[in-house]
């Protein structure tokens, strides 16, 4: 080893900031040693709790304990984990925040519960936590402008082909399935108008043609009850007024028109409506 007096590193000399040596006589570390160091400085407050060597050495030997992710089955070294990276001690007092502008449709109060739940037991820090809240949001906020975007296609679609389809009876077609709809609605007592906009059904010009089938079902409707009740009084003459031409006929089983009688009762009174 060369000990020439041009190879030795030169020793530091005492300032008032800078303190002869780092350790006194009995072991202790000296006041204010750690600013021999220049990138000890910002650590300053910490370091100068440490009156010793082996008071730092087992604070390192602890911290070192602490790298690396713990087992969530090992309490005091999770309960020591996040304290480390900012968690509160009790998960009741740690919660996700809701990032500003966030729609009422990707806000779910109870899945935010139970999100922060599953963090804090993992020791997610909170900043980790808002961040990801912050990218959730902001991926949920493009997936319903791209949804609604794909739904205005869906229904210019759907209104193009009826209107193909439909041709001059196109407006008309449509006026006839609102107004059967509020209808029907009004008798079930249900609100037609979030049926009326909804994407789904408007995209979908199936759903128009059945509709438009189902309103003209209803306005036809009316005859046939009419026409059953007629054949219902019709069946009743036959049965008890004595002036119908079929009534002996259906009364006496001997008569020759018996069975065609019959057969004429037992249509009108229970047969399919006409």
């Amino acid at each position: 080893m060369d000990n020439t007096e041009e190879n030795k590193v030169p020793t530091p000399q005492p300032t008032e900031q800078m303190p002869a040596a780092l350790m006194s006589d009995d072991g202790a570390f000296a006041p204010g040693w750690f600013t021999r160091f220049e990138e000890l400085k910002p650590y300053a407050s910490t370091l100068s709790k440490f009156h010793r060597p082996e008071a730092l050495a087992k604070s390192y030997a602890n911290l070192e304990k602490l790298r690396g992710y713990p087992d969530t089955d090992d309490a005091a070294r999770m309960a020591a984990f996040r304290q480390a990276v900012g968690l509160p001690a009790n998960a009741e007092d740690f919660s996700m925040e809701r990032p500003q502008d966030t729609p009422d449709e990707l806000w779910n109060e109870e899945l935010v519960k139970q999100l922060s739940g599953v963090a804090y037991e993992y020791g997610v820090p909170p900043k980790a936590l808002a961040a990801l809240a912050e990218r959730y949001t902001a991926e949920g906020r493009r997936f319903m402008e791209r949804c609604r975007m794909e739904n205005e296609e869906a229904v210019a679609r759907a209104d193009a082909e009826l209107q193909q389809s439909w041709g001059p009876a196109y407006e008309n077609n449509l006026q006839t399935i609102e107004s059967f709809l509020h209808t029907m609605g009004e008798r079930a007592g249900v609100d037609v108008q979030k049926l009326v906009e909804h994407p789904a059904l408007r995209a979908n010009p199936d759903f128009a043609r059945l509709m438009l089938e189902a309103a003209g079902l209803m306005e036809e409707a009316p005859m046939h009850a009419g026409q059953q009740t007629d054949q219902r009084k019709e069946a009743h003459r036959i049965a008890h007024d004595p002036t119908h031409p079929l009534h002996e006929a259906y009364m006496r089983t001997s008569h020759p028109q018996h069975r065609y009688a019959n057969e004429q009762y037992d249509r009108l009174a229970f047969g399919k409506m006409l």
